[in-house]
């Protein structure tokens, strides 16, 4: 078990597969689950989470969703939303808005955001850089949290994706934090991935951890 807890401590999972600025499309699905343990260092004490993320394409452009796991502040949540893109710049540059509703640790919640997203392609192969920023608004007590992060992925042969996020927020009244989360997703069939990546606080309270994800499009 000790030997189990050690190895966590230097793992950490990015829920980078979300659409963000790109709409999934009319019928189209798709859902994450995840478990999570953290600690501040090798010591512990060690904390286990369990999230999950669904998106399916209303129409071509309207993305509904949701979101269960954990807010900006650390407390459980539990959300809807809907996502809209609203422009396109140079035919490559993306943009998206959302609006989500929900409840996070017993307050409820409602939270805006917007994504920006572009494909490209390099001589490492084909990829995607994004950033999306929310505020979790909580009714009744006049106090909005904030969460942005950027992501760079890349896609490689036999559908592995390697994938680069900085993951940055701030609750009010606390300081705020900034976290590197590199990560690596493995295909299981066709429609079906296994991700495992790194993280580590740069900023804030100190914060190592393991995610271990499913994704599965349908």
């Amino acid at each position: 078990m000790m030997m189990l807890r050690c190895a966590l401590l230097f793992l950490a999972f990015a829920s980078t597969a979300h659409a963000g600025a790109w709409p999934r499309g009319k019928g189209n699905g798709f859902l994450m689950a995840s478990v999570q343990a953290t600690a501040p260092n090798l010591a512990g004490p060690v904390s286990y989470y369990s999230g999950s993320y669904v998106e399916y394409g209303l129409t071509n452009k309207l993305t509904l969703g949701s979101d269960i796991g954990h807010s900006v502040s650390g407390n459980s949540k539990a959300l809807i939303f809907l996502s809209y893109p609203i422009g396109t710049l140079a035919k490559k540059h993306h943009f998206a808005a959302e609006l989500g509703f929900g409840r996070v640790a017993g307050s409820t919640v409602v939270r805006p955001g917007l994504s920006y997203g572009r494909g490209f392609k390099n001589r490492f192969g084909q990829g995607w850089f994004s950033i999306d920023a929310l505020l979790e608004h909580h009714l009744g007590e006049s106090r909005t949290d904030v969460k942005v992060d950027m992501t760079l992925g890349l896609n490689h042969d036999g559908g592995f994706k390697s994938i680069i996020q900085l993951q940055t927020g701030k609750q009010r009244g606390d300081p705020g934090f900034v976290r590197l989360a590199p990560s690596f997703a493995m295909p299981m069939g066709r429609d079906m991935h296994f991700e495992l990546g790194f993280s580590a606080a740069l900023r804030g309270p100190a914060d190592y951890g393991v995610k271990l994800g499913l994704w599965r499009a349908f």
